[in-house]
């Protein structure tokens, strides 16, 4: 963080166009939600994030802090902000209402204010036992398959523009020769080297096989579900990665990168049915075979972004995303070697 970025976005928070501290709003947001009291705030990876009283119900803002300059940060909130206003109110996936965004204009800064359903839901933190937290796996895939299943249907006539999925651009991205000249590849362990070059050569044929697309969470795991207290209904929260891909995408990220590998053997089959059963009763059924394709597919992508990222972060100095490389290419090679 640069001192001068720190001052200058301190200087400009009240006057400015968008939220960089919790304690001070910029004047378009004082002015439509005028009173609002500030309850706690906290720093998170790549947000931060606070929590509001207000006349009008509880409010929870994510924005990027005061000399934060996160071109990448604040790309996803201004996506997450256009999917939750323009797309998230035809899908009949449960989601916390948008009441206002901004990006700024000469700075990478962005902020969403959001209803807070924090008091009216529980995470998944509140379950104490195996069987709740299975049980709350199996609200995440259907979940899944209602967004899939929406987008890949009668959603569709909706999606243009970024929206749209081109897999030609993912293949040319994707090139082995491009994966081989890129910097850090070659230092990666050899095991991950060999998986995700393996799987950038096979990404053609597993692509032609698995033609179904939609738009897809891009980090589902089962903190980004909420529960509601008064019925239990699931909440599909933080969307600052949904992108047009295949429905493969999702679920390979959640078995594979999400569970170990034991929770993966016990849990595995059981969810991938959920998930084929919901999907169908969606309007979306796919047979045993093109799920099957769906998910290899899937672990290819998750396989290459997850390398992609833990590259770039390698570059800046920073960790973070090389335990799920680990974990992506050993289901890879594993699934590979059956």
């Amino acid at each position: 963080m640069r001192l001068g970025a720190l001052l200058a976005d301190t200087w400009r928070a009240p006057s400015g166009e968008v939220a960089v501290d919790a304690r001070v709003w910029p004047r378009s947001l004082r002015a439509q939600f005028p009173g609002a009291r500030l309850r706690e705030s906290w720093v998170g990876e790549g947000a931060a994030f606070a929590r509001y009283a207000s006349a009008g119900g509880p409010l929870f803002l994510k924005y990027l802090p005061a000399g934060w300059r996160d071109t990448r940060a604040a790309a996803r909130l201004e996506r997450e902000a256009t999917y939750l206003r323009d797309l998230a109110p035809g899908c009949p996936v449960p989601f916390a209402p948008l009441l206002h965004a901004a990006r700024g204009v000469d700075r990478p800064l962005a902020h969403l204010l959001m209803r807070d359903l924090t008091d009216a839901t529980t995470g998944w933190g509140y379950f104490t036992d195996d069987a709740a937290r299975e049980e709350g796996l199996r609200d995440v895939v259907r979940l899944l398959a209602a967004l899939h299943a929406h987008w890949a249907g009668p959603g569709r006539a909706a999606l243009s523009g970024e929206w749209v999925w081109r897999p030609e651009e993912v293949l040319d991205r994707n090139r082995v020769g491009r994966w081989q000249a890129r910097p850090g590849v070659p230092d990666l362990p050899a095991a991950q080297r060999d998986a995700l070059l393996d799987a950038a050569q096979a990404l053609p044929a597993l692509l032609r096989d698995a033609p179904v697309w939609t738009l897809v969470h891009g980090d589902i795991h089962a903190g980004q579900v909420l529960w509601s207290r008064a019925d239990g209904t699931p909440v599909l929260i933080d969307y600052g990665q949904v992108h047009p891909s295949l429905p493969g995408e999702d679920v390979a990220h959640l078995l594979a990168l999400r569970l170990n590998a034991g929770e993966r053997a016990r849990l595995g089959g059981e969810l991938r049915e959920i998930y084929a059963d919901a999907l169908a009763q969606a309007g979306l059924p796919l047979s045993p075979a093109a799920l099957r394709a769906q998910e290899r597919a899937g672990l290819a992508l998750n396989l290459l972004s997850t390398a992609r990222q833990t590259l770039r972060r390698r570059s800046a100095g920073s960790g973070g995303v090389a335990e799920a490389l680990e974990r992506a290419a050993q289901v890879w090679s594993n699934d590979t070697a059956t």
